[in-house]
């Protein structure tokens, strides 16, 4: 299929461009790094909102990787699997535009050997963060709330051009927090959640606030307790690593944390947002005649 065809319809799918996030990004990028990074980029990226056709490497594509970080070892298997193939050309849908440590040194950018082995070997990159986390019908929060089986689904959290979290009903009748929490596990797939991560505060689970990745701010967690959410599920909700977004988030929870009256769940930033390229994702290529897999990230808390 003619690259240029796919990036048009995943373009207006998403409507990437009411979601402008250039001063999202910049400010994790270096000089230097934003220097290396002009030179990969395609200009219309570069000009436009930082979502959608991040490196313009190939025409036609035959085969999509699915992936949440763009990881060295993710990275590398991809351009592996490329190789073996010849190379004809692939696109990589991805949910962040850099790689992310949530227990170590935090924004992590692609380096430059591999922004070259990926133009060499014709794979080309789709960054698509928040319009795939707001979309009404295939989102980071939807395919999560959906495996856990939440009920009456509603939005909520603006963020940029839409919501981005989800809440509802954990069944008819309230679920055991060991029970839900087994769930949550289970349909992330982890063979169990962190004790570090798991905060039971004493009551049973009804309603459910779904806000995968870095959902765990203390703004996001009174928006749900306002909306009457006995339980709060995030990809992390407690940091551990030593750079200085860890250090300040750590500070904040501390002096919240102390007042929060919900129980808080989370399964890793990778693990929750994993989910809507395992489940939805896939179908979507697929119905549009392209093959599409997900690229596992092994350690889903490193």
């Amino acid at each position: 299929m003619q690259q240029a065809e796919i990036v048009r319809e995943l373009d207006t799918f998403f409507s990437v461009d009411a979601f402008d996030e250039t001063g999202h990004w910049r400010p994790f990028m270096s000089d230097s790094q934003f220097r290396l990074f002009e030179r990969f980029a395609s200009p219309a990226f570069l000009n436009g909102t930082w979502n959608g056709l991040m490196l313009d490497n190939a025409e036609e594509v035959d085969r999509v990787y699915l992936v949440v970080f763009p990881g060295q070892d993710v990275l590398d298997t991809i351009i592996a699997r490329e190789v073996e193939r010849g190379a004809p050309g692939a696109l990589i849908f991805a949910h962040h535009l850099a790689d992310y440590e949530e227990s170590g040194r935090g924004v992590v950018q692609i380096p430059q050997e591999q922004l070259e082995e990926l133009q060499e070997h014709h794979i080309s990159y789709y960054h698509c963060h928040s319009p795939l986390d707001c979309h009404p019908e295939i989102s980071t929060a939807t395919a999560l709330a959906n495996v856990l089986g939440l009920r009456e689904q509603q939005r909520f959290s603006p963020y940029y051009g839409g919501l981005a979290a989800v809440y509802g009903m954990a069944g008819k009748e309230p679920v055991s927090f060991q029970a839900f929490a087994s769930r949550l596990a289970k349909v992330t797939d982890l063979e169990r959640l962190r004790y570090d991560q798991v905060r039971h505060n004493g009551q049973p689970v009804s309603k459910v606030a779904v806000a995968p990745g870095s959902g765990g701010e203390p703004e996001l967690i009174e928006q749900a307790a306002a909306l009457g959410c006995d339980t709060f599920v995030t990809g992390h909700w407690w940091l551990f690593g030593d750079n200085a977004y860890a250090q300040q988030h750590r500070a904040r929870m501390r002096e919240f944390l102390p007042d929060v009256r919900m129980n808080l769940l989370a399964a890793s930033h990778y693990a929750t947002e994993m989910v809507v390229m395992r489940d939805q994702m896939p179908g979507w290529f697929h119905d549009r005649g392209l093959d599409a897999e997900l690229v596992p990230q092994a350690d889903p808390w490193r």
